[in-house]
């Protein structure tokens, strides 16, 4: 993964004075182009593969024979974005380092945690989206946080994909409980009318994808679809860094501000 703008000097120079060590073993010195996970640990990731839900991504590990399926949601038509996909499993190193960015301000786990977004994207690639939105905190959190790690995350990956970005485009109006803490019916309650679009003629007609750190319930995501689509979106798409399933199969433990 080759930093951008640099030339081939330039890229000895950074890798020579601001060496980078493996995001996940923490071990393995690695060169700019290498990325931010060594060779060993990519291939311990927790990565979703098929099967998994055309349409919401939700993979099925206890069913690896099976072909791809709509899952239930989708089938009752849960969710009102047109797709959504996860680089891996809300669990292991990833679950951690998600944890290190959101809640103890280690915002240098950013650019690891992109390169997962990018490997998603790569292998489902969705059409003509022209602008990337991050799930946005509400002000009350952000100044307590300091920061929105959505932001940061999808600020990197439109760069890295050279798509427009906003910040505040869409905006959190109304204060929301943690979800974790709550029910799947009082998440929906929780987060109904929440969100709202900043300026409707900037999505109009537009193909828009939102990032997120982890899809839980995917109350969230739909709500900022609801919106999005009300203020004219042509199509509303979902990326986040982690899937965490109900079943066990991955872990939400601990998720304070997650879906």
């Amino acid at each position: 993964m080759k930093s951008v703008g640099l030339t081939p000097l330039g890229l000895a120079l950074l890798d020579l004075f601001l060496p980078r060590r493996c995001a996940g073993c923490r071990n393995t010195w690695l060169r700019s182009q290498e990325g931010f996970w060594c060779e060993r640990c990519r291939a311990e990731l927790p990565w979703i593969t098929h099967p998994l839900c055309p349409r919401c991504g939700r993979p099925y590990p206890g069913s690896p024979a099976s072909p791809d399926h709509r899952c239930g949601d989708c089938l009752l038509g849960a969710y009102p974005f047109d797709s959504a996909r996860s680089a891996t499993l809300y669990t292991g190193v990833v679950r951690d380092r998600i944890h290190q960015l959101k809640f103890g301000c280690q915002v240098e786990w950013a650019p690891a945690l992109t390169e997962l977004l990018l490997d998603a994207w790569g292998r489902a690639p969705l059409p003509e989206v022209r602008l990337i939105l991050p799930v946005p905190l509400h002000l009350k959190r952000l100044q307590e946080r300091g920061f929105n790690q959505s932001g940061l995350l999808a600020k990197t990956l439109a760069k890295r994909l050279g798509l427009p970005f906003s910040h505040d485009l869409l905006r959190r109006e109304r204060w929301t409980e943690p979800q974790t803490r709550l029910s799947r019916q009082e998440r929906l309650t929780n987060v109904k009318n929440a969100f709202r679009v900043k300026d409707e003629t900037r999505v109009e007609g537009k193909s828009i994808l939102i990032v997120d750190d982890v899809f839980t319930t995917g109350t969230t995501l739909s709500e900022c679809a609801r919106a999005l689509k009300k203020g004219g979106a042509a199509s509303v798409h979902a990326l986040t860094v982690a899937r965490a399933l109900p079943d066990g199969n991955s872990s939400s433990q601990g998720l304070h501000n997650g879906e």
